[in-house]
């Protein structure tokens, strides 16, 4: 019987809310649970890549499969992914045919990183749109993540609640503008591998046990 990874692409047609971070570490916490991870760059500008690529360098760090699909067909090409646990795509940055085929992929997740600012849940809107032409071919669970969140402020209050009106569910774990998640990434670690017992890494595990739990 052939195994079916469960696939999570994180996306937003909006760019800058941290797509690449949060697939890349997400892609580590799999790696740490010793699961068969693949991480899809679905982005031209190749971030996800580039952050497999310095993690290679070290090879005391878990290391797990990355290839680049920046092409309308991943859709299509997701079938032939059936040696793992887990697919992390990042996807976005624009609206795309590119985008689309990923978001089509999500099986059964897609994640939608937003910044707590009005334009960006502005902007989110559209990734919705894309959402719900998708779900009219097939099944996708999406959730809203607020991310580079500034906790000492009301804006992250304003924007959850502007982000009521998508109708979708947003994830209860946020993740905070912290200056671990730039480091870790330029040394191709997780933040739970660059500073364990940091906030970023708690909020980084606490995301993964919530997308774990609830929503695979």
């Amino acid at each position: 019987m052939t195994k079916h990874p469960k696939v999570i692409v994180i996306a937003n047609s909006k760019g800058g809310p941290g797509k690449s971070t949060i697939a890349c570490n997400l892609a580590v916490e799999a790696a740490r649970e010793k699961k068969k991870v693949l991480l899809i760059d679905a982005d031209e500008q190749q971030s996800s890549l580039n952050f497999r690529s310095a993690r290679a360098e070290n090879e005391t760090l878990i290391q797990f499969q990355a290839v680049s699909i920046a092409k309308n067909t991943i859709h299509k090409d997701i079938g032939s992914f059936t040696d793992f646990d887990f697919v992390f795509i990042d996807a976005g940055g624009r609206d795309s045919a590119t985008l689309r085929s990923a978001i089509l992929s999500a099986r059964p997740l897609l994640l939608i990183p937003v910044l707590p600012s009005q334009y960006d849940i502005w902007a989110t809107a559209k990734t919705i749109e894309i959402l719900e032409e998708a779900r009219s071919f097939t099944a996708i669970k999406a959730v809203l993540l607020l991310n580079q969140v500034n906790r000492n402020t009301t804006i992250a209050k304003d924007a959850l609640d502007a982000l009521q009106e998508f109708k979708l569910p947003v994830l209860n774990t946020e993740i905070c503008q912290r200056i671990a998640f730039k480091r870790a990434i330029t040394e191709g670690k997780g933040v739970s591998e660059y500073e364990p017992t940091g906030k970023a890494a708690a909020e980084i595990k606490n995301l993964w046990k919530e997308v774990k739990e609830k929503w695979l």
